[in-house]
């Protein structure tokens, strides 16, 4: 059996209660800091995969390359 990685988006929305003497003020308020304030409500509209790939087994990692800088040659 095979393991897939799958990247998905979704549209995501959220309520937020800002104190503030105006509407104005508080847009800045909430753009300067929106995790600053408490979450009211939140849902998820929709989503959708973007991209499916399968995993490999073994990732090369950095030990594994072959080294590009500063080698000598066999005499």
């Amino acid at each position: 059996m095979n393991t897939y990685r799958i990247t998905c988006r979704e549209t995501a929305y959220f309520v937020k209660e800002v104190k503030a003497n105006s509407e104005d003020e508080a847009n800045e308020k909430l753009h300067a800091n929106v995790n600053g304030f408490e979450d009211v409500e939140e849902w998820v509209e929709e989503w959708e995969i973007a991209d499916t790939e399968e995993k490999e087994s073994h990732v090369k990692h950095w030990v594994d390359l072959p080294p590009r800088t500063n080698t000598r040659q066999k005499s």
